[in-house]
Parts: structure tokens; C-alpha cells; sequence
């Protein structure tokens, strides 16, 4: 539903200390989490060769929103990835992220940030709690490209930054 981030945010997030890769991607308390091998890979890859992409798992993982991912076969209208919000339970707040696999590794990566990207939208949100109020947002900040597709001029950044920083 949401895909690419912002510059102004991406210099912050870069600025904080990164954390160890193992306690991002591998701790039992990470708060970016996926089954799917194949995306394990990426957020490896990812972490490895992006600071930025570094820096957004870890703004996740300082945060109370919890990041699931999952690969699928196809989205509707196209699309390479979208972010829908799960119910908030025990004061941590949750959100699926579903991405598509096409073309090179880095494009894939590039928009895994892009989504990673309006997670941190939501962590800085502290209002965002369902489905119905991550739409509100996204009414608010973002830009409208069809029925419950909404995207930021920070995540588009987002996207190239990732996407420039794997092809150095």
C-alpha cells in the first residue's frame, strides 16, 4: 500500500550508532522479523551495504513498532511491496510489510527500505494503533495513487538512497 523516505531523516538515521548486525537481524527481541529465507538474505545484504538501510532497522529496533515481512508471489496494481497495519496489542504495535521479488537484488533491497521507511512513518506516530488511523496519516502526509495506496516523498527518497548506496 505505501512504498520509498526522506533525506532529512535518513541523515538522523544514519547519525545514530548502528547496532550489531546478530542483535538486529538474529536477536529474539529484533523488531524486523521475517521466516522467509530468502528475505533474510536481503536485510543481511541490506544491513551490510546501506548504512541507511542499517540505520532504519535500526530506528525499528529503538522503537515499539514490531516489523513482519513476507515475500509474495504478486501484489494488486503492480505493486513491489505494500505495508498494512496489524492490531496494537501489549503496547507494542505491529505491521506487515509484503514484497515482491523482481529484477536484481538491489532493486528488491531498495524497496524493503522504501517500506522500512513508512514503518518509521508509523514509529513516529505514536496514534497510529489500526488500520483505520495509519489511512488518517497517510491522508495527512502522503500522496494519494488509488483506493488505499498512499506513498511519501520520504520513502521514494528513501528508496534511491538505499538503491545508490548498494550499487557504490
Amino acid at each position: 500500500m505505501l512504498s520509498f523516505a526522506p533525506l532529512m531523516l535518513s541523515g538522523l538515521i544514519a547519525a545514530s550508532p548502528l547496532l550489531p548486525e546478530s542483535v538486529a537481524l538474529d536477536s529474539p527481541t529484533r523488531h524486523v522479523r521475517t521466516v522467509d529465507r530468502s528475505i533474510a538474505k536481503l536485510l543481511a545484504r541490506g544491513y551490510r551495504h546501506s548504512p541507511t538501510f542499517a540505520g532504519l532497522i535500526t530506528r525499528l529496533q529503538e522503537s515499539d513498532v514490531f516489523v513482519y515481512i513476507e515475500e509474495v508471489p504478486r501484489l494488486p496494481g503492480g505493486l513491489e511491496g505494500r505495508m498494512m497495519m496489524l492490531p496494537r496489542a501489549h503496547e507494542h504495535r505491529y505491521v506487515r510489510i509484503q514484497i515482491v521479488q523482481r529484477g536484481a537484488p538491489e532493486d528488491t533491497i531498495a524497496t524493503l527500505g522504501h517500506e522500512l521507511q513508512h514503518a518509521i512513518e508509523i514509529a513516529e506516530s505514536p496514534d497510529v494503533g489500526d488500520q483505520d488511523a495509519m489511512t488518517q496519516l497517510y491522508e495527512r502526509i502522503g500522496v494519494r495513487g488509488g483506493d488505499h495506496v498512499y506513498d511519501t516523498r520520504a520513502a521514494q527518497e528513501m528508496g534511491r538512497t538505499v538503491r545508490k548506496e548498494l550499487l557504490a
